[in-house]
């Protein structure tokens, strides 16, 4: 038996306003960074092991409405970053072919951007900073995520989404992928 009892639904045929805050935080592009920033002292971060099967993660990520995950290994040390947009893209098809691996056989290591790959900001520096610079950076480097390190603890202390960012200012952002290494440049040109 069940601890849990349904709430009687109310019916809603009648029903016409909706309520709203009477104050509303308009952000901008001028607006403080740390408006939009998810800090993991606060809010638990989402994780996925490197081992975690391609499918599966696109399944977590699904149910969960969450779109990016930091990837640890099996002692929970942070290895990267992995993107719902990471796994229904052609990167998977590139990395099965580059690895022989079948899709179910690939794992969320062999698609994800692993930490050396990635580029961080110190949090002292995102308290000062506003929204319009986290844009700035995010189009600079072509990340859709921003890392955010305390470089006091060499931790990572949250991060910022473009998702999340647009979602707020509710408009839609454009951040292009850039090329970083002549490996990748030579694997765009090349597939």
């Amino acid at each position: 038996m069940s601890a849990f009892k349904a709430i009687d639904p109310l019916v809603t045929d009648t029903i016409r306003d909706i309520q709203r805050p009477s104050a509303i935080l308009e952000l901008g592009l001028g607006s403080p960074a740390m408006d939009i920033f998810t800090d993991f002292t606060r809010q638990q971060p989402m994780m996925l092991e490197q081992n975690t099967p391609v499918d599966q993660a696109c399944e977590i990520m699904r149910r969960t409405h969450i779109r990016s995950f930091l990837v640890i290994d099996a002692d929970e040390s942070f290895r990267g970053v992995i993107s719902l947009d990471d796994l229904v893209s052609e990167k998977v098809l590139k990395k099965m072919a580059i690895s022989r691996l079948r899709r179910d056989e690939l794992t969320v290591d062999f698609v994800m951007t692993p930490r050396n790959r990635l580029h961080a900001v110190d949090y002292r520096k995102l308290q000062t900073a506003t929204i319009g610079d986290v844009l700035a950076w995010m189009k600079e480097y072509g990340e859709h995520h921003m890392i955010v390190l305390e470089k006091d603890s060499d931790s990572i202390r949250g991060v910022v989404s473009a998702c999340g960012v647009a979602r707020k200012l509710r408009t839609p952002l454009v951040i292009n992928e850039r090329a970083v290494l002549f490996s990748d440049i030579f694997t765009a040109v090349a597939v």
